[in-house]
């Protein structure tokens, strides 16, 4: 019987060469004796002795590929890299920004065999979900990296827990190149394409998670369920006739922590897909800047939405600048509202789409006005993590700013 080699393994495994007797007609006819008596072999006889051993090993090494062909897989990741993975996964580490995320979103968590020190900190639901249905799963396996855009892991503790695959966000492709040639562990290059955006690289990377780690029918529903979405808020928006659109603005995002009003971001994801009017493109910038009070006063958006993770913040600006507060629109009509922040170590993709509801509600409420927020927002939850969440979040709701006080409705 063959011997069976791990699937990792079995290609560099240099086959057993069997001892076999010489053809025949080699001994018989090409054999002599020299004047000791001892036999040698003579030009020819080599030749074809040569021959054989070559014919022997080449059949040898070619069912060694062939068995080792059999547990592998070539697949293409998000760099462009050609790489060879077992057919069937059962131990993987994730490393970088928002890749836990994509094996939770498969259901895939139980491969997980080591984890980040970041991804083990308890962290409230609604900053990132995934982590809060997973944590108490995952926080007694070995540390295998600090976390982090770039971090590499420790090669020691990752080695121990001998993973079949690493999967990376966050790294760039030379490092990646290295880490896989220092650990001999396939390493598979994953993106969400730019921050804060829904890119067709988080679509990609998905369907190659789901490939790999047998999980296709799901990384499948996921991917249709963001498509129904993205034509469903579309075709509501383009139902509409509002000729003057409401302008709106998004404060308080959070970055590195929770921020004041004046924190802004041009481009906001969930905004777009419903193609909300953000002052903040009026820019011509994207992603995330700071504005100043005497701008957003300018713009005088009709609606306002905050990002909950500053809501404290913005409670405590509120005291100290309440003439500021009661000169503007939204505050004065009480269309002040507050959101998910959807960014948190890379996007939280169910509650991007999750608050894009919520904004189509309030820009368009007579073609949003056919489902209930918190069943709408719970459906997208179990559909991406199995668990609809709480039933309050600090989100989906109004806020009062009259007087300076801030209060959640």
């Amino acid at each position: 019987m063959s011997a069976v080699f791990p699937p990792r393994m079995m290609a560099a495994a240099t086959p057993i060469m069997p001892v076999l007797p010489l053809p025949p007609f080699s001994v018989s006819v090409l054999h002599f004796r020299n004047k000791e008596g001892s036999v040698r072999m003579n030009y020819r006889q080599k030749s074809h002795y040569t021959v054989f051993v070559l014919i022997i090993v080449m059949i040898m090494i070619g069912i060694g590929t062939c068995q080792a062909l059999e547990f592998q897989q070539q697949v293409i990741d998000l760099a462009g890299r050609r790489v060879a993975v077992p057919r069937r996964i059962d131990r993987i580490v994730a490393l970088g920004p928002g890749t836990l995320r994509l094996v939770a979103y498969l259901q895939a968590v139980d491969k997980v065999v080591g984890i980040e020190e970041f991804e083990r900190r308890n962290i409230s639901f609604f900053l990132r979900p995934y982590a809060a249905v997973t944590t108490e799963r995952l926080k007694t396996l070995p540390v295998v990296a600090p976390g982090g855009a770039g971090k590499l892991p420790d090669m020691e503790q990752l080695m121990a827990c001998r993973p079949q695959l690493i999967l990376c966000i966050g790294l760039d492709v030379a490092q990646v190149e290295n880490l896989q040639q220092k650990t001999r562990i396939p390493v598979l290059f994953l993106s969400y394409g730019e921050l804060g955006v829904l890119r067709q690289e988080a679509i990609e990377s998905i369907r190659l998670l789901g490939n790999v780690l047998g999980k296709e029918e799901r990384a499948a529903r996921l991917i249709d369920f963001i498509g129904f979405v993205r034509r469903d808020l579309r075709q509501r928006v383009q139902s509409t006739r509002d000729g003057g659109r409401s302008t709106v603005y998004f404060g308080g995002i959070a970055y590195k922590g929770g921020q004041g009003l004046t924190s802004t971001e041009a481009g906001y994801f969930p905004g777009r897909l419903v193609q909300a009017c953000n002052v903040a493109d009026f820019t011509r910038r994207s992603g995330h800047l700071f504005i100043d009070p005497e701008q957003l006063m300018l713009w005088n958006p009709d609606i306002i939405f905050i990002d909950a993770s500053s809501i404290p913040t913005i409670i405590n600006d509120s005291q100290h600048n309440q003439t500021f507060y009661r000169l503007l629109k939204a505050v004065k009509s009480g269309k002040v509202f507050s959101l998910l922040p959807y960014n948190q170590y890379n996007t939280n993709i169910e509650i991007a789409l999750a608050n894009a509801y919520f904004i189509g509600r309030q820009i368009f409420p007579d073609v949003f006005a056919d489902f209930d927020m918190v069943e709408k927002r719970r459906q997208i939850f179990r559909l991406f993590l199995g668990n609809p969440g709480p039933e309050q979040l600090p989100a989906y709701s109004s806020l009062s700013l009259a007087d300076a006080r801030l209060a959640q409705k």
